[in-house]
C-alpha cells in the first residue's frame, strides 16, 4: 500500500500530554492529532499559552501534529455569540497550526438543531466562508469533518458544501463511523466522496450505534482501505475510536441494573466487542488497551491490503 501515516486523538487514552507522548513512543509514531493536552481544549489554547507551556515538550519528544483536532463549527447555527467566539479561537489555532508546521484544521458545519437542515444551507456557507477568511494565505487548510447533527453529516451535504466552497484551503475528511451513526452506507458515502476527501479518521461503528473496534463495525473498512490502495492514497488515518466508552462503561452497564436499562445499545454493543476481542464477560479493559486494539487492527487492514 502506498504511504499511510498513522496518527491518533491520544487524549482518548488519557488527558495528560506526558501520557499521551508515551503511548507514541511505544507505538513508534510520530504524529497526534490533539484534541485535549493536559486537561484543556487545543481551541482554548492562545499561541503564547501554547508556545510556552506546550510546543517545548513536543519539540523535546519529536512528536508533530497530523491535523488539529479542534470544536470549530461546532456551534448551533444560530448561536452568534459561539461563532463569534470560535472566530477569535481559530485565528490562534492558524498560528499554532503554523508553529507546529502542521497543514489542517478539523472543523465542522453547524449543528442545526430542530431545523431542517435545507433550510441552514445559505446561512451555514456565509459562515464557513468566513471561517475560509481567516485562514486564507495562512498555509493552513480548513478540514470539515462529517459529524451527526450537523449540516455536512451526509455525503450530499457535504457535496453541497463542496459546490458552495470549491477552494484549495478548505478539504474534507472522512469518518465512516459517523455516517454509521448518520443510517448511511459508509462504502456508498466513501464513493460518493473519495474525489475530494484527503483525509481520515478511523472510528468504527456497530449496527447499535455504539463504537466498536476498526475492522468489527459497519464501517466497510475492507472495502474502503482496498479502494484507497487501488487509488494510491498517501496521507494521515488518524486514529478516533471512542472506544474508550467500553473501557468506562462495561463495569457499569454490565452489573448496575438501572444502567444496563437505559443502555440496552451499549450492552449488545459491548457483548459485540466480547466476542470480536476475545474477552470474557467478566474481564474489563484499560483505555489504553481499547485504544492498541485499535491500532493493532488498523495495521492488520493495512498489512492485508
Amino acid at each position: 500500500m502506498s504511504k499511510i501515516t498513522i496518527s491518533g486523538f491520544y487524549d482518548e487514552v488519557s488527558g495528560d500530554l506526558q501520557e499521551q507522548i508515551k503511548l507514541l513512543h511505544e507505538l513508534g509514531e510520530t504524529y497526534m492529532c490533539p484534541r485535549t493536552i493536559n486537561g484543556k481544549n487545543i481551541a482554548d489554547f492562545t499561541l503564547e499559552e501554547f508556545e510556552r507551556d506546550i510546543y517545548p515538550v513536543l519539540q523535546k519528544e519529536g512528536i508533530k501534529f497530523s491535523s488539529i483536532g479542534s470544536p470549530i463549527g461546532k456551534v448551533g447555527i444560530d448561536d452568534e455569540e459561539g461563532f463569534e467566539k470560535q472566530k477569535k479561537q481559530l485565528a490562534e489555532l492558524v498560528k499554532i497550526a503554523k508553529l507546529m508546521d502542521c497543514k489542517y484544521i478539523r472543523m465542522f458545519s453547524f449543528y442545526y438543531g430542530d431545523k431542517n437542515p435545507a433550510d441552514c444551507h445559505d446561512k451555514v456557507i456565509a459562515k464557513l466562508k468566513e471561517f475560509l477568511a481567516i485562514v486564507k494565505g495562512s498555509g493552513v487548510k480548513l478540514m470539515h469533518e462529517n459529524e451527526k447533527l450537523i449540516y455536512g453529516d451526509v455525503p450530499e451535504r457535504v457535496l453541497a458544501i463542496k459546490k458552495e466552497i470549491d477552494d484549495e484551503d478548505f478539504v474534507f475528511c472522512f469518518d465512516a463511523s459517523n455516517y454509521v451513526q448518520c443510517d448511511t452506507n459508509p462504502a456508498e458515502a466513501f464513493d460518493m466522496l473519495k474525489d475530494l476527501t484527503v483525509y481520515y479518521h478511523i472510528k468504527d461503528c456497530s449496527a447499535y450505534k455504539v463504537e466498536v473496534p476498526v475492522g468489527t463495525g459497519e464501517g466497510h473498512y475492507d472495502y474502503i482501505i482496498g479502494e484507497l490502495k487501488k487509488r494510491g492514497y498517501e496521507g494521515f488515518m488518524t486514529l478516533e475510536p471512542h472506544t474508550w466508552k467500553y473501557a468506562v462503561l462495561k463495569p457499569l452497564v454490565y452489573f448496575v441494573p438501572f444502567v444496563a436499562l437505559a443502555k440496552k445499545d451499549y450492552y449488545k454493543a459491548f457483548r459485540l466487542i466480547d466476542k470480536k476481542m476475545h474477552r470474557g464477560f467478566f474481564k474489563c479493559a484499560s483505555r489504553k488497551l481499547v485504544f492498541l486494539w485499535q491500532y493493532e487492527n488498523l495495521k492488520k487492514l493495512l498489512a492485508e491490503a
